[in-house]
């Protein structure tokens, strides 16, 4: 802590030993000598853009607004309305034709399944996804399992026709 104290006071030191610095003597006051200035290119610019406008709104203003030379210009290049309405027409035939089309797809039932062209490339590849039977052969556990369930059927009818049974599922 002491040495901080020390080294901000020397720094003061420092700081009161410079020499100050003047922007002007005393002794040597320079005056520059007069220059002619001129307007400079915004102003000509400024000037010339007000001109050009009140020129070009005195072109577009006539007494007849209807025969002024900007009107004509634009009459000129303006296409006839025949032109729009062939425009309108078509567009309006396509767009009739493209709602028809989302109509037609939107009422089409889906199919609950996706044919696969080859579906023994959708198990290619991943240790996850094997199917059963594919690694061994399991036909004799099919075969147990289907004749199993065609007694318990064979069961449960019988139990049906003797009147037995007070539900379906028993």
């Amino acid at each position: 802590m002491f040495a901080a104290r020390r080294s901000a006071a020397s720094a003061r030191l420092l700081l009161r030993q410079q020499p100050r610095r003047y922007a002007s003597d005393a002794h040597h006051h320079h005056h520059p000598e007069p220059v002619s200035e001129g307007f400079g290119p915004s102003f000509y610019i400024a000037v010339s853009t007000f001109a050009a406008g009140f020129v070009l709104y005195r072109i577009t203003k006539s007494s007849d607004s209807d025969n002024s030379w900007i009107t004509g210009l634009i009459k000129k290049y303006t296409p006839d309305e025949k032109v729009f309405e062939e425009r309108n027409a078509i567009r309006t035939v396509a767009i009739e034709k493209a709602a028809s089309d989302r109509h037609l797809f939107a009422g089409t039932p889906r199919r609950e399944h996706i044919e696969l062209r080859s579906p023994e490339l959708f198990n290619t590849g991943s240790r996850l996804n094997v199917g059963a039977g594919s690694q061994a052969d399991l036909s004799a556990v099919a075969a147990y399992y289907e004749n199993h369930n065609k007694k318990l059927e064979e069961d449960r009818v019988s139990r049906l026709k003797d009147g037995k049974v007070v539900s379906i599922y028993d």
